[in-house]
């Protein structure tokens, strides 16, 4: 080989050897990249298995956190799938969990009821369902029914609170439910609550018995007072008609005596026409002529005033019918007219107010078998409020005559006494408390509020009537009371069950 062969191989194997220098190079630098990745790689699966190592334990403590929890808790994923339990959870709903797994279950769950007690739960409306669909649900209650399985007779009350599950990324991953029992807070509050309605129906019906008592005793008080009125007053009639009977008796026989006794002064006159001066004086003294003018017309007067005071007896007498306690046949008309012959002073006219017109439109009434003195008691408590009414009345406007009508009728089988005046009239709202006991429009001091309740009592209930009210501003008021003519079976046996109160019952004004 020459020498310029060889150079040229030199040349050659140089410049092979720079190529691969710089592979070398190449190389050594991509073999340090992968090894800084590797390492980097390294580094990073390291800080993963410690992150998980990390994961692993405060899972661990959760789970055990979980586990020990008196509340039971229960997670589920997007499918409806439970992916924990925990004990308590099983505890509290034993098997019946096992339910919540089929989301897609259409029958309700008979387990589990809504707070009514009474509706199944379905699947879909379960609070951890709910969850599942994004929802967060707060404190609702829920009845488990006792297991017969088991032997189990009182079911349990769950209070569930559930919130969704999300990802980093805002995805619903599932749901988790936290749930606790209440039973002993409802078995309280329901205990409460059977107390408290308890006492309420003691307190309502102590309520009740206290009005019961008070309008008892009310009764019994203004039953005992007007009852020793009614003999007080029958007492006064009777003890008054024995004189005025003997007195009207005497008039009769006095007035011949007297008459006799001018004709023979007037036959003395006749055949003695000049008497000595003694009688004459006499005669002149006493006024004889006119003593023989007047002296009939006094006797007519003694006799009008006697039977003015005979018909005030008798009318007082038939009012207060103190001595007939049993139904009997009556005349209406009479207690009405007896009535308004007590009432008489109150109708007059007094000072500034003027006299009270009393128009009496009377029908042909049959005698009506009644309680008479307290039927006349009824005629005295509606015929005093229409006074009281109109006197109010005259007070507040001006109108031409205070009137009260008197308006009776008969039906088949009732007689109908209507009342009217054209007084003030009233208000809806104070017409339909009229009957109620204790309820008075006037001052204190000036009625009770029992004369109407009484004579409702009276009419209604003891004589199987009907008392009804009509009246409207301005248009005066209209008392109808409506009572049969002869009581049937039923309305006798319940008069006759209330026999003992036929006592007088008077009340002058409500």
């Amino acid at each position: 080989m020459n020498q310029t062969g060889l150079s040229i191989e030199v040349e050659q194997l140089k410049a092979q050897v720079a190529a691969l220098e710089q592979l070398l190079e190449v190389y050594e630098r991509e073999t340090i990249e992968q090894s800084n990745r590797l390492e980097k790689a390294m580094e990073t699966v390291q800080q993963h298995a410690q992150q998980l190592a990390h994961s692993e334990a405060a899972l661990q403590v959760l789970k055990s956190i979980l586990d020990s929890m008196g509340e039971g808790v229960m997670v589920a994923d997007q499918q409806g799938k439970l992916l924990f339990v925990n004990p308590a959870a099983e505890q509290i709903l034993g098997d019946r969990h096992v339910l919540l797994q089929d989301k897609a279950r259409e029958k309700p769950l008979e387990a589990l009821l809504q707070p009514d007690r009474i509706t199944p739960y379905a699947v879909s409306d379960l609070p951890l369902i709910r969850a599942i669909r994004g929802e967060s649900i707060d404190a609702t209650e829920i009845y488990v029914q006792p297991a017969e399985a088991k032997g189990e007779l009182e079911g349990i009350w769950l209070r569930v609170t559930a919130r969704p599950i999300c990802g980093e990324d805002g995805s619903l991953r599932g749901g988790v439910a936290v749930f606790h029992n209440i039973t002993a807070i409802k078995t309280t509050e329901d205990a409460l609550r059977q107390s408290e309605a308890r006492s309420r129906q003691q307190t309502q019906k102590l309520e009740q018995t206290l009005r019961e008592l008070q309008q008892t005793q009310a009764q019994l008080v203004q039953t005992e007072k007007m009852s020793s009125l009614g003999q007080l007053v029958a007492g006064v009639a009777h003890e008054i008609n024995n004189p005025v009977n003997f007195i009207h008796g005497n008039i009769s026989p006095a007035e011949q005596y007297i008459q006799d006794l001018l004709a023979l002064i007037d036959l003395y006159q006749q055949h003695y026409p000049n008497p000595v001066a003694a009688i004459q004086t006499e005669i002149n003294r006493i006024d004889l002529p006119f003593i023989a003018e007047d002296l009939p017309k006094l006797l007519q007067s003694l006799k009008m005033g006697s039977d003015r005071i005979r018909q005030i007896v008798r009318s007082l007498r038939n009012f207060s019918r103190h001595d007939e306690s049993d139904m009997k046949p009556v005349d209406i008309h009479e207690g009405i007219d007896s009535t308004l012959m007590i009432l008489r002073d109150r109708l007059k006219s007094r000072g500034e107010l003027p006299g009270i017109l009393v128009q009496k439109n009377y029908g042909a009434l049959p005698l009506v078998e009644c309680y008479a003195g307290q039927l006349n008691q009824v005629f005295m408590n509606i015929l005093s409020n229409a006074i009281d009414a109109l006197e109010m009345s005259v007070e507040n406007r001006h109108f031409a005559t205070p009137t009260i009508q008197i308006h009776t009728e008969k039906t088949d089988s009732h007689v109908i006494i209507c009342i009217m005046d054209n007084a003030n009239g009233m208000p809806e709202d104070i017409r339909t408390r009229l009957f109620d006991p204790f309820f008075t429009t006037k001052p204190i001091g000036k009625g009770t509020g029992l004369g109407l309740y009484i004579s409702y009592q009276i009419v209604v209930d003891k004589h199987g009537g009907s008392l009804t009210c009509q009246s409207e501003p301005e248009q005066g008021t209209v008392f109808c009371i409506q009572i049969p003519i002869v009581p049937t079976c039923g309305d006798r046996s319940s008069l006759l069950s209330n026999s003992s109160s036929a006592e007088l019952m008077y009340e002058f004004s409500d």
